[in-house]
This record gives structure tokens, sequence and C-alpha cells, in this order.
């Protein structure tokens, strides 16, 4: 299935990337932990994420979720491991059953896509090693695509900073899917939008 399928969640209490109770503790899988609920180091995210994806030249490739601010209820931020769960729906009903039992495509699409119902963003996240370029991460955002659905900077801007608050393995930028053109066209209006940007072309 496309990268472009699904992305990831997580717990607000408990969430820790290792120990008794963490909701990311390492279960002893040899695939690693179900998700981190934070990104330390490279090594970290390579834990979490299988080499290329559908993408221009990543290096590596995982997958996100982070909360909509305003609502201390919501979970987390946390990064999905790939090599257990490829299918951000799948991962949310095996990993949080409790939360998400009866979650299937039409609720997943409001849970993440649909800015009117949406509690989480959710996207791809990856590595990038560019033979011009330093070495650097990015994340792309999922959303339906209808062009008022087209995301806002200062709804990037939440995303980058909810990431960003858990993540030191190197520099983070926003990105887009290859053929996601509309919301790569908005992207380039935006003036001092608080966050980088990589855009691949």
């Amino acid at each position: 299935m496309r990268w472009m399928a699904m992305g990831i969640v997580a717990v607000l209490l408990g969430c820790g990337s290792g120990g008794p109770g963490g909701i990311c503790a390492d279960d002893g899988d040899a695939r690693g932990p179900a998700c981190l609920c934070e990104v330390a180091t490279q090594a970290d995210f390579e834990r979490v994420s299988q080499a290329g994806g559908a993408f221009p030249a990543p290096e590596r490739g995982a997958k996100y979720m982070a909360p909509v601010p305003g609502d201390p209820a919501l979970l987390p931020a946390l990064w999905q491991n790939v090599n257990r769960y490829e299918v951000h729906l799948f991962f949310l009903k095996a990993v949080f059953p409790e939360r998400f039992s009866d979650l299937d495509e039409q609720k997943y699409l409001e849970l993440v896509m649909l800015r009117a119902t949406r509690k989480y963003y959710s996207g791809n996240f990856f590595s990038f090693a560019p033979p011009d370029q330093d070495f650097f991460y990015g994340f792309t955002v999922y959303t339906s695509s209808r062009s008022e659905e087209l995301l806002e900077a200062a709804e990037v801007k939440s995303i980058y900073e909810s990431l960003q608050a858990n993540f030191a393995a190197g520099e983070l930028r926003y990105t887009f899917d290859p053929y996601d053109a509309m919301a790569k066209e908005k992207a380039r209006a935006w003036t001092d939008p608080g966050f980088p940007i990589y855009f691949p072309d």
C-alpha cells in the first residue's frame, strides 16, 4: 500500500520511549517498539522506519501523528513503527483498541483528513540525504484532495512545533507528497511561515 495510505498516533499518559507501562515501551519484538514518543537520534528513527519510500529520493520513511492544538485530552505526537504496522488505521486499532476499536475508513477520514472533524494531523516522515544538501528530515500531512482543505501556514506550524518538541535527530522541514501540487503551490505563497520548507522539485 502506498505511503499516502495512512499515518500515526499515541497516548497522553504513560508515554515513554521505554520502561514498564510506557506505551512505547519495547515489548521484545525483534522489529522494535510499536511506536516512539520521541526521536532523539538518527538511530531512533532507523528503529521505526524503512528504507526508501514513495517520494523523490528519501533515505528512509516512517509515519507520525500529532494532535490538533487546543484539546488537552488528545493524544500526543508519536512516530509509528512501519516495520510492524504499515497502515495507520490498523496500527490504531491494534495498539489502542480501547480508543479506536470501532475505527473504520470513514471515521479515519474524519479523524485526520477533514478540518471540520480533525483531531489529529497525520502523514509520512522521511529522512533525506540529497547529494547537494545536508542531511535532514521532512514531514508531509494527509488532507482531503479538496482545495478548501488545503492547510494554512499556521496549521503546518502547529504540526512542526508539536513534532519538534520531541525530535532532536536533525533539521526538520515541511514537505509534500509528489503529486500534491495544490499544497505545494499554496506553500510557495507563504511569507516567513515560521518553519523551513523542502520543495522536492
